[in-house]
């Protein structure tokens, strides 16, 4: 424990670990319901199947209308399976909706999204808009909420990198019953 770190007594480490629980599997939830939509969204404006991670890497690589390689990718993600994200590009290409843009070398190689990659990502927002946005904006201070919601979000995203750090380089200790 350093100096700045204050003891938590029994009870209190108990409630606050129950509402990281709950946490937990609501994410897991909302992670799961958010995929199957990106899901079955994008297979069926494509006319393929189509995963969340597929549909992700199509949108990424629109993001900002600008060329990405494979480790943009993986970093605007915050993801480092590389194998499922080249597995995931090998399908786009297969499927047209991206195209290779030439690098110097193969590590600088970039994508860009075709024509029918564009479209589809155009018609995927036109209707999460009519699908989504509508339900969205019947909640009461829905921009106020979901920002909120995202800072958190982006909170716990650096508490559980931390954490995973901390587990990979064996700076924890945990005493075991």
């Amino acid at each position: 424990m350093t100096m700045t770190e204050t003891p938590l007594s029994d009870a209190s480490v108990e409630i606050s670990e129950a509402a990281l629980t709950e946490f937990e599997w609501s994410l897991w939830r909302i992670s799961a319901a958010f995929l199957r939509w990106q899901s079955e969204c994008s297979s069926e404006l494509a006319g393929a199947g189509l995963s969340g991670l597929d549909t992700a890497i199509l949108h990424t690589i629109r993001y900002r209308n600008k060329p990405k390689g494979l480790s943009e990718i993986s970093r605007l993600l915050g993801r480092d399976d590389t194998a499922n994200i080249q597995y995931a590009i090998k399908k786009l290409q297969t499927l047209q909706l991206i195209e290779r843009v030439k690098g110097r070398s193969r590590k600088d190689t970039l994508y860009t999204p075709s024509r029918k990659g564009t479209k589809l990502t155009q018609d995927y927002r036109a209707l999460r808009r009519h699908l989504l946005v509508s339900l969205i904006q019947k909640m009461e201070q829905a921009e106020k909420g979901l920002g909120g919601a995202t800072e958190m979000l982006e909170l716990l995203t650096s508490f559980y990198d931390t954490a995973a750090r901390r587990v990979v380089s064996g700076a924890h200790s945990v005493e075991r019953s």
